[in-house]
């Protein structure tokens, strides 16, 4: 019997995750002929066809989609094992490629990494900042071992696990005038001068759903997509926006910025672990998950307790 290589069930959950064969190259890789020919072979083997593919893309067949159970519990033990294999000298010591939004960047990393590093000095940390969809993409392609994200994405081979709950804040200068801490409701404030992420960012969609269900009520509208420059800005200004309490953890207390809780309308900004189902993580980077998780609760009990 010939047997099945780890190779050809690679690009076998890869077309199956991205139901196109050129996107499943991409993400591999590899050049598309050489992917069609490893499927093409593993569907010798096998004597079943495993995708039905039409000018519309490429779907699973009833014997592809019991394979890709069976490939995902393969690849995802021999991942384990070579975790485990790496762990063998009982040493705290390894490698990490995380990636992480700008919001936890500016927020938690301050608090949590510097005290990381310096108790396990045999971690090597990579850090990525990017938004939602293309760290979720790095995911995928396995450029890094897991992302901290808003929006996590819908995809079969990505694994999504909620790792903190988060809601909107308003963050304006004291020319504003606002009583600092004191919870507002949106629609009863004058019309903000609001900055913006830009379209392509997951909160830009939830602020827009609350400006047209006249929620919010804005004179002015200014597109940024860097959080410490909106920060930045409605700090020297009157201008205002509204950005997940994690970004301005630091920033609680300060005299150049007024931060209040909105609330109404409630907007959440939860914040999700996705990594490749196939791959289990690491001790190395399950102890920064859980350090990140530990600071995240800590600062929301903060913010629970912040007074009115």
């Amino acid at each position: 019997m010939i047997p099945i290589t780890i190779r050809q069930l690679q690009y076998f959950v890869g077309v199956y995750e991205e139901a196109s064969f050129s996107k499943a190259a991409a993400r591999e890789h590899c050049s598309q002929p050489a992917l069609s020919a490893q499927i093409r072979n593993l569907e010798q083997i096998l004597e079943h066809s495993l995708f039905d593919r039409s000018v519309s893309g490429v779907t699973p067949t009833a014997a592809g989609l019991r394979f890709y159970r069976y490939s995902i519990a393969i690849l995802r033990s021999v991942n384990a094992a070579r975790l485990e294999m790496a762990e063998v000298s009982g040493q705290f010591a390894g490698k990490v490629k995380m990636g992480l939004i700008p919001t936890v960047v500016r927020g938690l990393l301050p608090t949590f990494l510097p005290q990381f590093v310096e108790a396990h000095p045999m971690v090597d940390i990579t850090l990525i900042q990017g938004f939602s969809d293309p760290l979720a993409r790095s995911v995928l392609e396995q450029e890094i071992d897991f992302a901290v994200v808003l929006e996590p994405p819908k995809h079969e081979g990505i694994e999504i696990t909620k790792i903190a709950d988060d809601t909107m804040v308003l963050v304006s200068s004291p020319a504003l005038g606002l009583a600092p801490g004191a919870p507002v409701r949106l629609a009863e404030l004058p019309a903000l001068n609001l900055v913006v992420p830009s379209p392509n960012h997951i909160l830009r969609h939830n602020i827009e759903r609350r400006i047209w269900t006249q929620e919010i009520n804005v004179a002015r509208i200014l597109e940024m997509d860097t959080v410490h420059g909106m920060i930045d800005f409605v700090a020297h200004t009157g201008w205002a926006t509204i950005l997940p309490f994690t970004a301005v953890l630091c920033d609680v207390g300060s005299e150049r910025l007024c931060i209040n809780p909105i609330s109404q309308p409630h907007l959440e900004a939860n914040l999700y672990l996705i990594h490749l189902t196939r791959q289990p993580l690491s001790q190395v980077a399950l102890a920064v998950i859980e350090e990140l998780k530990r600071q995240a609760a800590a600062h929301r009990l903060v913010h629970k307790h912040a007074p009115a």
